[in-house]
């Protein structure tokens, strides 16, 4: 299915999280982040999220609070609740947030399977399922995008 990404000049960024969800719909700002969280994402494009960020639906089920059993239950057009597809999105923001500072995918998502001694000798992927782990995740870019190895 080839979808066509519709954002403004401004929103280069949006356009990879759209792009990650398989999503077709206008993100301008926030409160277009806010109001996509609150209607849900469906489960087609958390599929589509997984294959690309190459999670099984167990890491999904964890980072999303969701048994995996529900989420196996789902028909693709069936919605997640508001707090699941948020943190759905904050995943696509994430991994698309690093490919931009690693400038490839493939080497993200390597450095995503790897104890770092920055945060604490976890493997950044499984520091997923907490706000703060987010946090933590992001500013670890933010230090590597400015060259500050930790």
């Amino acid at each position: 299915m080839n979808t066509v990404v519709q954002v403004s000049q401004d929103d280069g960024k949006n356009q990879g999280v759209l792009r990650y969800l398989n999503l077709d719909i206008p993100l301008h700002d926030v409160y277009d982040f806010i109001e996509l969280s609150r209607n849900g994402i469906n489960k087609r494009n958390l599929l589509f999220l997984i294959k690309k960020i190459d999670f099984d639906l167990k890491q999904l089920a964890d980072v999303l609070h969701v048994s995996e059993r529900t989420l196996q239950r789902y028909t693709p057009s069936k919605k997640l609740s508001s707090e699941a597809s948020e943190k759905a999105i904050q995943l696509a923001r994430l991994y698309c947030r690093g490919e931009e500072v690693f400038g490839d995918l493939e080497q993200f998502k390597k450095w995503m399977q790897y104890p770092n001694m920055a945060l604490g000798n976890k493997e950044p992927k499984y520091l997923l399922d907490t706000t703060f782990g987010f946090q933590l995740l992001n500013e670890e870019l933010i230090k590597i995008e400015y060259g500050i190895f930790s």
